[in-house]
Formats: structure tokens, sequence, C-alpha cells
């Protein structure tokens, strides 16, 4: 099927049919950039999805849920959703912990790794001993001005040209400054000193929070593309911000990963998943006989009695296996 063609129904059906051929679980991302950034830290016998947008995997996933379809987890940026209230309605997907996976790149180790790739040293000491902070403040400190500006509208319900906040207008290359007071004068409908008065403070009046659930990763990386131009580096026009953000999702570490929430939020789902599994295999494995046991997607599977135990361990996506090295292979990933 084409790019941009999925809709909840489809990725619902595109799981029930895989499910003949595949027994274990299915991870189900927003797009493209997930599925490449998942696809080394799954478990083997984790399949992946590509659900072509949020709200797709959230409408799919529920889908699913309507009918006990078992071992199906959906992974979602937050967006600004736990800032706002937003609750996605089922225990089967799982959100980020900062604004978007970019973001979670960004604050972890993996940015030092993009730095050590295209950041020259001598002008990234200048910048910190000049700014008296580092990289990562100074980065998230200019992604803040458009993420601040996109909150207090999305919260506050502002009439914003949202085609203006872009960080390639604003974003100075030369110093690595952000021109705010041009940004809010380019998104604010009504040009007028009142309007412009009246978006400040609602941005002025933002709740404190954790910075990193506010910047928007896209800004995030283009400013840091920007920042290593000239600031921080000296790449050239062939490095854009996709050949850095796919340094920063090869540079994301198994530890980077298990320091997350979202790792916790996805081991307490199959947690909860193979308890399930283990119940019901422990009821098949008492019959001592091979049954046909139900698999909740409209057909049966005539499996041995310890069928489920063996789909629960292919329900623990990404996750390590007891006993195993920290070293990551293939079929350990995470």
């Amino acid at each position: 099927m084409p790019r941009g063609h999925k809709d909840p129904g489809t990725i619902a059906a595109e799981i029930r049919m895989m499910r003949s051929e595949h027994p274990g679980a299915f991870l189900v991302v927003e797009g493209a950039a997930d599925v490449r950034f998942w696809r080394p830290r799954r478990r083997e016998g984790c399949e992946l999805v590509d659900g072509e947008g949020k709200k797709n995997v959230i409408g799919g996933v529920r889908r699913l849920d309507a009918e006990s379809f078992v071992g199906v987890l959906g992974v979602v940026d937050d967006d600004w959703d736990s800032l706002t209230g937003v609750d996605v309605h089922t225990s089967n997907v799982v959100r980020t912990d900062a604004h978007d996976l970019e973001c979670l790149l960004c604050r972890s180790s993996a940015l030092g790794k993009v730095l050590a790739e295209y950041g020259d040293e001598l002008k990234i000491r200048r910048f910190e001993m000049d700014e008296g902070v580092d990289v990562r403040r100074g980065l998230l400190d200019r992604a803040l001005v458009f993420g601040r500006l996109r909150l207090a509208a999305a919260l506050y319900d502002l009439d914003l040209d949202r085609s203006a906040i872009r960080a390639r207008r604003f974003v100075d290359p030369g110093a690595w400054t952000v021109d705010g007071d041009g940004l809010v004068r380019a998104a604010t409908r009504d040009g007028s000193p009142d309007a412009r008065d009246f978006v400040n403070r609602c941005i002025a009046q933002l709740p404190s929070v954790d910075p990193w659930l506010v910047a928007r990763g896209h800004d995030v990386v283009e400013i840091l593309t920007i920042g290593l131009r000239r600031v921080l580096g000296a790449i050239g026009g062939g490095v854009g911000s996709e050949q850095i953000s796919r340094v920063l999702r090869a540079g994301f570490s198994r530890s980077d990963l298990r320091a997350t929430r979202l790792w916790a939020d996805v081991r307490t789902w199959e947690a909860a998943k193979r308890s399930i599994s283990n119940s019901r295999g422990l009821t098949a494995a008492r019959s001592r006989r091979v049954g046909t046991l139900s698999c909740r997607a409209g057909r049966t599977a005539t499996l041995e009695g310890d069928a489920d135990r063996r789909s629960a361990a292919c329900i623990a996506c990404w996750s390590v296996r007891p006993g195993t090295s920290g070293s990551s292979t293939s079929s350990t990933p995470g």
C-alpha cells in the first residue's frame, strides 16, 4: 500500500492478517523514522508496523482492543498530550517521556556522538565558555522559544499562523541566536502591538514543566544543524537534519533506553501480558493434550498446551532476556 493511505481500519486489518503467520507481539509506531529507530532495538519475534501517523496508531490499537486482540503495543509521541490532558484511552499505547522521539534522543548521550562526529571541539568549548551553559542546554533554550509559542497556541487557542513558526527563518546561523520578537510578530495574524503583547503574556504564564516536553524535536534537530554549520562546527550543505537524525538514532545506547520512562512503561506492559499468557499456559498444560485455543482475532489455531507461554515470550518487545550479558545482539536487542 502506498504511504499515506493507511487509516485505523487498515492498521487493524494488517495486524489481523499477519497474526496467522506471526504468533508474537506487534509494535505499532508512527512512521518510517520510528521504524528505523526500533528495528535494531526490538526483540526477535516482535513485528514492527508502520502506522503512518499517531491517530492511526491509537485508532488501530483501540479497534483491536475492542476485539480483545492480544499482543499489540503502540508507541506514540507525547506531543504535549501530558500537558494538555489528552488521554489515549487504552493501556496498549505508551507515550514518549519527552515531546517526541527526537527530543528523547537529544536529551541522551546520543547528542554527544553527533557533536563528536560533526562538531568542532574548540568552537564548542568557546560557545560553552561564552554562554555559561553546555551545548545541550543552549540547544534546548533556543528550541524552547518555538516550543513555548506552539504550546501557548495549543493551551490558549491562539489564532496564530503556525506555518510561520519555522526555525530556519528566525535562527541566525552566524550567531546561533533566535529572533523571538520577530517570531511572535510573524506568527501573530493580527500584527498589532496589543495582539503581540497578549501572545507574549500567554507565553509568560505557561506552567513550569519539563522543558523536554515543551520543545519540539523537529525544531531541536533543525536548530542543532544550523548551529553545527558555523558556531559549533563547519558542516557543509551536504549534511542536513536527516543525517543528524541518523547519527542520533544510531547513538542512542542501551543505557539511554533503560533510563527512560518509556522503557519502564513497555516493561510493565510486557509483564502484564506475560502474566496473562502464563496463566493460560498453565491451564492448557494441565489438560495434557493438544488444544484448539482462541487467538482472539476471529480465528483459531491448533497449538500445544503451552502455546500461550511461547507467545508470551515473543511479546517482550526489545527487552533484555534474563541472564544475558550487557552486550547488544540481534537476538537480544535493547
